[in-house]
């Protein structure tokens, strides 16, 4: 462990409305929040304000979106507060309107929406509860934008919902984790799905059990998992490990802080930026960042935020900085908040990854 990294967060205003575990996509107008409150909003990180945008004609939760090769916005399923939902919405940006997508095939939520370099969608995993009850589910969708159609995939090998899914350099998408409805557990197993045949290939599972972790792909083309529990309702975990598809390898690392509910956001150095934590049990936790470093392993601390969140975003902005974005504080009943700060390190640009 290495000692502080210089950073800082400021201060940059208040969203229009609290939120947590919601959606937030780069555009080119700005950084778009979507789900976690009844509006959606923009922020402008040239004038450092928020603007509210036209209203999603379905209110929803933990839902997926995604920014497609159009510059149009896919927002799929997510919940309403009650059910999974099957609905999904396009957004245009740049004309502020939204226009009802095909649905999908299955409702659901908590699962994960990942663009692919072919400009479709893949959608996996999630829960599909409903007025009856819902199961985790195994089931996989792609959608394709030109036609407006999802097309059912080959099957998940096992069910999963708060896992990661992480586009590779080779197209292919590596999924990690989760929680099992059926084993009700928290899962090590990890698979690649070919995006040319919709298959899955089971991999090297990680060398322990993970659920509500981040999965970021370094530059090298490594992914870190960072964080999580290792059961559900279980203490957020410190330890990180870092994946290398071309040796089927995984490789141990620890951070600073124990993690869940956090960020993970690539810097175009090459360090990851890893902010928050959901533990009530140590809730200055919260109020932490630290950085990890892939050329030398090691993790440090930075500065610290005035207040601790968790379920809140972190998106990179055209300066080089990360907005973190709403959340919640990590107490006995959460509830959203609206701050908003920026995290800038010197001489350190972002990239989505």
């Amino acid at each position: 462990m290495n000692a502080n990294l210089a950073g800082e967060f400021k201060d940059t205003g208040s969203m229009l409305e609290s939120r947590y575990f919601h959606c937030a996509v780069t555009t080119e107008l700005g950084v778009l929040v979507i789900a976690g409150a009844s509006g959606i909003e923009l922020y402008n990180p040239l004038s450092g304000e928020w603007s509210a945008r036209a209203l999603m004609p379905v209110a929803r939760n933990t839902c997926g979106a995604v920014l497609l090769p159009s510059g149009v916005v896919l927002v799929a399923g997510g919940n309403d507060a009650v059910n999974a939902l099957r609905d999904t919405q396009l957004y245009d940006v740049v004309a502020d309107c939204w226009r009802a997508a095909a649905p999908l095939h299955t409702p659901r939520f908590s699962h994960t929406t990942t663009l692919l370099e072919s400009g479709r969608v893949l959608v996996v995993g999630g829960n599909n509860l409903g007025p009856a009850g819902g199961q985790v589910q195994d089931s996989v969708e792609l959608y394709d934008p030109i036609g407006d159609l999802w097309h059912r995939q080959g099957w998940l090998p096992v069910d999963a919902m708060n896992h990661t899914a992480t586009l590779l350099p080779d197209t292919n998408v590596l999924v990690v984790g989760g929680f099992s409805g059926r084993q009700n557990a928290a899962l090590a197993n990890a698979f690649i799905y070919d995006a040319a045949t919709g298959q899955w290939a089971a991999v090297r599972p990680m060398p322990r059990s993970l659920m509500q972790h981040t999965a970021t792909l370094l530059l090298d083309g490594r992914v870190l998992v960072a964080g999580g529990a290792s059961e559900p309702f279980g203490p957020a975990q410190s330890r990180a490990c870092i994946y290398d598809p071309t040796s089927d390898s995984w490789e141990l690392s620890e951070m600073c802080v124990p993690r869940k509910g956090h960020s993970a956001t690539r810097l175009a150095t090459g360090q990851v930026l890893v902010v928050g934590d959901s533990a009530m049990s140590n809730p200055g936790n919260a109020r932490t960042a630290e950085l990890y470093d892939p050329l030398s392993g090691q993790w440090a601390l930075t500065a610290q935020m005035p207040y601790g969140r968790f379920g809140h975003s972190a998106s990179c902005l055209p300066t080089g900085e990360v907005l973190v974005a709403g959340g919640a504080r990590p107490v006995s009943h959460p509830a959203p908040v609206s701050s908003t700060e920026i995290y800038t390190l010197a001489q350190a640009n972002c990239q989505r990854g």
